[in-house]
């Protein structure tokens, strides 16, 4: 930063702009901004949240196919379109820079002969960035506007390809656009029919919807095309479970459970099965086995303190709520449980208590709201 600052006239002089971006923790930017003051820089200097160092991060990683984490410092130098062109790790000259952006490719042609280490026939074509990847890795890390860009990139190269409509459905079904999701999800089935995740996503997103049938028309052609898909099955079982279709739905969560005995989900979903039909002991037992795969499974967490307020075990229902809290600290039911297993007892002090930690974590909460106001 200190080369920058004291770099030669023909720098400011020329079309580059310079920025800077800490990545410090938060609890720093006073020292940063103190930094920045005294040294008198004279480009902009950003601080940056921890999802902006983690994009950062996952491009460094994906620019060299390296999958190394982003060193400090690194710059990049970016064109006219704001797609980076050169990296440079560690200190950069001014006078390198000045050299770097007079020779900045345009053509495809151009960057071919920049990458290349000497002149000769290249046959494979243009090089380009594998959008795909990077759609997939900011998906996984939870980037999901970013992963967006990259997968509508996918498929304005390749309009052709089931996978980029598949991932943006994917996407949009996770944000709870279900309209979106539908609509891409719907393309990639149509560019390829035997698509069984794709089926199941269309099922579960009817099923949201309130249509019933078309999600059980959709998880069935998931299951024709993959039999042994147990998220699929597990999902026709809770469909079924909801409408009270309790023979059909033990058949498929029966099913489910048999491919993936240890998947949390599926022992929840048997919990809740058991639960429904007041065979407490069953639903325990499998409700227990769904915080044993997942310890901080909180429906499940939750659900296991309900039982326990059904068997009139109060106290065993308390210290459920309570671990619920202290696993899942933003899952709301567990503080509205806890206030009503309070208010049975004729507690109401502990009552209103658990409800103002939840109006302190989540102000505008409904539920919290209406439960202080009954409790006044």
């Amino acid at each position: 930063m200190r080369l920058l600052r004291e770099s030669p006239p023909a720098l400011d002089s020329s079309s580059l702009r310079i920025f800077g971006i800490n990545v410090d923790a938060p609890r720093d930017q006073t020292t940063v901004r103190a930094f920045a003051d005294n040294q008198g820089f004279s480009f902009p200097t950003l601080l940056a949240t921890p999802d902006v160092a983690g994009i950062y991060n996952i491009v460094y990683r994906y620019l060299f196919d390296r999958r190394r984490d982003l060193p400090l410092p690194t710059s990049f130098l970016l064109n006219k379109e704001g797609l980076i062109v050169k990296v440079y790790q560690g200190p950069v000259a001014a006078e390198r820079l000045l050299e770097d952006v007079k020779s900045i490719p345009v053509t495809p042609s151009d960057r071919a002969q920049s990458a290349l280490p000497f002149a000769g026939t290249l046959f494979q074509g243009t090089f380009q960035r594998n959008e795909f990847t990077y759609g997939v890795s900011f998906f996984q890390h939870g980037y999901l506007e970013q992963a967006a860009a990259s997968f509508q990139q996918v498929i304005a190269t390749k309009p052709d390809d089931p996978e980029g409509y598949y991932n943006l459905g994917t996407l949009y079904l996770r944000r709870s656009d279900l309209e979106q999701a539908r609509s891409y999800l719907e393309k990639t089935v149509k560019l390829r029919p035997n698509y069984p995740e794709a089926w199941n996503n269309l099922g579960m997103i009817a099923a949201q919807q309130g249509h019933a049938e078309e999600a059980v028309q959709n998880f069935q052609q998931s299951l024709q095309y993959r039999p042994t898909y147990a998220i699929a099955l597990l999902n026709m079982g809770n469909l079924y479970r909801r409408q009270g279709a309790f023979d059909k739905a033990q058949e498929f969560l029966s099913r489910a459970l048999e491919i993936q005995p240890d998947d949390p989900e599926i022992n929840y979903g048997l919990g809740m099965f058991y639960a429904q039909q007041n065979q407490l002991q069953q639903a325990s037992d499998y409700l227990k086995k769904a915080i044993e795969l997942r310890p901080d499974y909180p429906e499940a967490l939750n659900n296991l303190g309900v039982l326990f307020v059904r068997t009139q075990n109060y106290s065993k229902a308390e210290e459920q709520f309570k671990t619920c809290i202290r696993l899942a600290p933003n899952f709301d039911q567990s503080y509205l449980n806890l206030a009503r297993l309070y208010a049975i007892q004729g507690d109401k002090e502990n009552a209103r208590r658990a409800v103002q930690e939840l109006l302190r974590i989540q102000p505008q909460n409904p539920g919290a709201k209406q439960a202080m106001e009954m409790l006044q």
